[in-house]
C-alpha cells in the first residue's frame, strides 16, 4: 500500500509543527512541565526529571524527522508511539477521576484540564501520523503539488489551533452559560 505524497507531506508537515511548537514551550519553562507530568502520578517521581528533558526532546527529534524522506516513517512511528503514551496516561487518570489536571500538552500557554477529546484530538493526530508512515507512491512533485502541501498543512494547523482553544476554553463556556441561566 502507498500513499499520495501531497498527501503524506502534508501530514508530516502539520505533525512536524504540532510537535515542535509543543516541544518548544515544554522546554521554554521544564519546571513547569515537570509540575504536569507530576500531577498525573504515573511515573516513578525518581524518573520524573528525566522524562521532563526526554519527553520534549522526543517530540522534537520526530518533527525534525518527519521532514527527512528517509527518517519520515521511523519518526512518524515514534511520534505515533508518543501520542499512545499521551493518550494512556490521559485516559489512565480520567478513569480514576482526576480530571482537574492540566493537560501539559502546550505549557501555559494553553492550560487545559484532560478529558475525553484530548484523547479523540491524539487519535486524530495519530491518524496523520499513520498516514505520514506510510510508502509514498512513486511520483514527482510539482510546483503546484508544493503549494498545496504548504496551504493544506497551513489550513489544518488553524484547524488544529482552532479547536485546540475550544477544548482548553469550554468549562470556562460551560461556567459562563451556568452563571447566566
Amino acid at each position: 500500500m502507498t500513499i499520495d505524497p501531497t498527501v503524506a507531506w502534508t501530514s508530516s508537515l502539520l505533525l512536524a509543527a504540532v510537535f515542535v511548537a509543543s516541544a518548544a514551550i515544554k522546554f521554554a519553562d521544564l519546571d513547569e512541565f515537570r509540575g504536569a507530568l507530576e500531577s498525573y502520578r504515573i511515573a516513578p517521581a525518581v524518573i520524573e526529571p528525566i522524562l521532563t528533558f526526554a519527553l520534549p526532546l522526543l517530540e522534537l527529534c520526530g518533527a525534525i524527522g518527519l521532514m527527512f524522506a528517509s527518517w519520515r516513517a521511523f519518526a512518524a512511528v515514534a511520534l505515533l508511539a508518543l501520542l499512545a503514551i499521551f493518550s494512556t496516561a490521559i485516559a489512565i487518570n480520567l478513569l480514576r477521576g482526576r480530571v482537574y489536571i492540566d493537560c501539559g500538552c502546550f505549557g501555559p500557554a494553553l492550560r487545559q484540564k484532560i478529558s475525553w477529546w484530548l484523547v479523540a484530538r491524539n487519535g486524530a493526530l495519530a491518524v496523520l501520523a499513520t498516514i505520514a508512515a506510510v510508502p509514498l507512491a512513486p511520483r514527482d512533485l510539482g510546483a503546484l503539488d508544493f503549494i498545496t502541501i504548504a496551504l493544506g498543512a497551513i489550513t489544518l494547523a488553524i484547524l488544529y489551533a482552532a479547536a485546540n482553544y475550544l477544548l482548553a476554553n469550554a468549562p470556562r463556556l460551560a461556567a459562563l452559560k451556568m452563571s447566566d441561566a
